[in-house]
């Protein structure tokens, strides 16, 4: 075995925050299978828990509180145009192809103005998944930006815990 081949081996180890984010995955999957809900709110929530999960707790709740605004920002927002679609002329025929992109705009401002810049995307994503989703209407649209927030929160909750108490960061002592 060659001096090299033992650093080779630890640069590609399994690190602690790997482990974490993994557990994190699980426990936001398994807590919607115990209530009985979609898988898919498993999958948003699991989204949420890989995002968030950083190198410190504290870190990982400032990436997920950035996380709930833009999530909170856009589901208003594209709440707000699915439920005027009805009086909006042929939205679907093609005038969202002039009308989203403004809602991404303010999306993002609104994001901005709340000095939330880390959440500029999921908030743009948010609005143009429920401004888009064509069978997203207005009677189901309030449960569904709600979905979205509870899932979203009990990822960045799960990971934020699991950040904190298990196998919690320690920084390294400089030795003088």
């Amino acid at each position: 075995m060659k001096k090299n081949d033992g650093d080779r081996f630890n640069r590609y180890r399994i690190g602690l925050r790997t482990v974490k984010t993994s557990l994190a995955v699980m426990v936001s999957l398994l807590i919607p299978h115990l209530l009985g809900v979609d898988r898919m709110e498993g999958f948003y929530a699991g989204i949420a828990a890989v995002v968030v999960m950083r190198e410190t707790a504290q870190e990982s709740l400032d990436i997920g509180l950035g996380r709930f605004i833009g999530t909170l920002i856009g589901g208003a927002l594209g709440l707000a145009l699915v439920n005027m679609e009805a009086w909006i002329p042929y939205y679907r025929e093609g005038s969202y192809l002039v009308l989203v992109p403004l809602g991404v705009l303010f999306t993002i401002y609104g994001v901005v103005v709340l000095r939330r810049e880390n959440a500029v995307i999921i908030g743009a994503v948010v609005f143009m998944g429920i401004a888009l989703d064509t069978e997203l209407h207005a009677e189901n649209s309030l449960e569904y930006v709600l979905s979205r927030i509870i899932f979203t929160t009990l990822g960045v909750v799960v990971a934020t815990l699991i950040n904190k108490f298990v196998f919690p960061y320690e920084k390294k002592k400089m030795i003088q």
